[in-house]
């Protein structure tokens, strides 16, 4: 028993003696280890957009749709007539600035006869002037016989002068007439909607016999152009997009590259994210910052299609 206890005794002091010989660990700062990784791509979710954006087109004026010129997917042409508002009172209101203007131009023309026919007899009565003044000279006629003539010659040019500002003023009518005529005619053209560029309706809204308002759409309007691939980068990486990048476009879940292009503008704000903000509950307060992919012309990809947008930064 005794050499079972000097045994135990001297383990526990070479234990203790092992111990105490050990060096206390030092109380430096804990190191996170972690590879750097470098970052070569940003993959986000894009939608496909004309560059000139999506418009929603409305008429100028109110009215009851008359006739729908377009149907979903035409393509129209500038100045292509797309709706046409019912335009009765605006046709009257034309046609009666017409009769107006009808009526003014033929007053003008009598008021111009009536001033060349005043203007032949001051001419007459100036001739009739000078004839009685050498009639005078020779005492042939009376003084008083002289100044009657005078008078005449005095009367006619008075006409004259009234005859010109009666044609003045019926000219000064005929001028605000005619820009009645324009005025109207402006109305009843306004009443026909027009493209107001080239495009495709990717959508019509409006039926016949629908009243619109100037705030009522009209439709999904794409306008003629190169596409783009409208993106939003996450904050942890809004600083490493820039423009000029190139970026490849794919069908999501997919590898193969359907569209490449190069980044033409990017936000100079972060903004809350618009494009998939997920479900109305969704509490995470994550700010984006815009992307836009300008996309080559050989591009076949479709308008409003949900895409995955690969941003190279290298």
């Amino acid at each position: 028993m005794k050499y079972n206890f000097l045994t135990l005794g001297s383990l526990l002091l070479l234990l203790n003696f092992s111990c105490g010989n050990d060096p206390e660990p030092k109380n430096e700062k804990k190191e996170v280890l972690r590879d750097e990784m470098e970052i070569n791509q940003i993959v986000g979710i894009a939608t496909i957009e004309p560059l000139e954006r999506l418009r929603t087109l409305n008429a100028e004026v109110n009215g009851v749709v008359a006739d729908v010129l377009v149907v979903d997917g035409q393509h129209v042409e500038k100045g292509e007539s797309i709706l046409v508002l019912d335009s009765q009172i605006e046709n009257a209101q034309l046609a009666q600035a017409k009769s107006k203007l009808g009526t003014q131009k033929a007053a003008i023309s009598f008021a111009k006869k009536s001033l060349q026919t005043k203007e032949i007899q001051l001419k007459k009565a100036y001739n009739d002037l000078k004839r009685d003044k050498k009639l005078l000279d020779g005492n042939a006629i009376t003084l008083q016989a002289y100044e009657n003539t005078q008078f005449q010659v005095e009367q006619n040019e008075k006409l004259v002068q009234e005859a010109i500002a009666t044609v003045e003023q019926q000219e000064i009518k005929i001028n605000e007439l005619t820009a009645d005529v324009a005025y109207f005619s402006t109305l009843q053209q306004r009443r026909n909607v027009k493209a107001p560029l080239s495009g495709t309706f990717l959508s019509v809204s409006v039926r016949t016999g629908t009243y619109l308002t100037n705030t009522t759409p009209l439709g999904d309007f794409a306008p003629d152009g190169v596409l783009m691939a409208l993106s939003e980068v996450d904050e942890l990486f809004a600083d490493k997009v820039s423009v000029g990048q190139d970026a490849w476009i794919r069908n999501q879940g997919d590898t193969e590259i359907i569209a490449k292009g190069k980044i033409v503008f990017v936000g100079n704000y972060l903004k809350k994210k618009s494009l998939f903000s997920g479900k109305p509950d969704d509490l995470e307060d994550r700010r984006v910052r815009e992307v836009r992919v300008e996309l080559g012309d050989k591009a076949n990809v479709l308008i409003g299609a949900r895409v995955e947008c690969v941003i190279q930064l290298k």
